[in-house]
């Protein structure tokens, strides 16, 4: 491979950034549905995992100092994550911090990226549903961090691997605003983290669509008043 076609296959990456990460992300509820065993470190991460890991790197592509962090949080955690499996067993804490530094900082570019958007776009609306996905991705992780530290800090939740998949499938119906009840916070910071994140994930849904409807109305009204000077 030449020196011209890397950054070539770099930027062809980078165009489809957002369709990347959101299949990346989308791809963990399809999985989760064949290997339902264990979501945090069964056989689905170790399919969606790497698949995250590449679409988060394309993410930054445009920022090399923060992909040179990005990449190291990504090593960290490939390296952690195949300690836990085969070597260590109590590395969770580590684990954990790193899962949140890592999506954390790939949801900030998200938002960093859909702000920057002069025009709303096809990959823009992607952008958006990255950015709602990664915010119930680091409400698990955070969940997940407060059950781990604090035992019972969740009603409903099952025993041991089973606790895992139900905070991720509570993450998603916090945000979402569903609500069924069957799992709950039980103590006071469980309770601040799901008002945390489900507020967050409520501005941002408000923010969001707010800008995509008037920037979509500008440019049809801006389109609408060249057509009518032309005519």
């Amino acid at each position: 491979m030449n020196k011209t076609t890397l950054p070539t296959f770099r930027a062809k990456l980078y165009s489809y950034r957002f369709e990347l990460l959101m299949a990346s992300l989308l791809c963990v509820f399809v999985l989760n549905i064949f290997f339902p065993d264990n979501i945090y470190g069964g056989m689905a991460q170790a399919v969606y995992l790497p698949f995250q890991l590449l679409a988060a790197t394309v993410l930054f592509e445009s920022k090399r100092n923060l992909l040179r962090l990005v990449l190291l949080f990504a090593v960290l955690l490939v390296i952690c994550r195949a300690l836990d499996l085969f070597f260590i067993k109590n590395i969770q804490n580590e684990l954990l911090l790193l899962y949140i530094c890592f999506f954390g900082s790939v949801m900030l570019e998200v938002f960093r990226q859909i702000y920057r958007a002069h025009l709303i776009t096809t990959k823009i609306v992607y952008a958006a549903v990255c950015g709602l996905l990664l915010i119930g991705y680091c409400g698990f992780y955070i969940f997940l961090t407060i059950e781990f530290h604090e035992p019972g800090s969740f009603n409903g939740l099952g025993q041991g691997v089973q606790a895992m998949n139900d905070l991720f499938y509570f993450s998603y119906v916090t945000i979402l605003t569903v609500g069924y009840g069957d799992i709950t916070p039980h103590t006071w910071i469980a309770k601040n983290a799901t008002v945390l994140v489900a507020f967050t994930a409520y501005i941002y849904s408000l923010v969001v669509i707010a800008t995509i409807v008037g920037e979509a109305t500008r440019s049809k009204k801006k389109n609408g008043n060249g057509e009518t000077g032309n005519s």
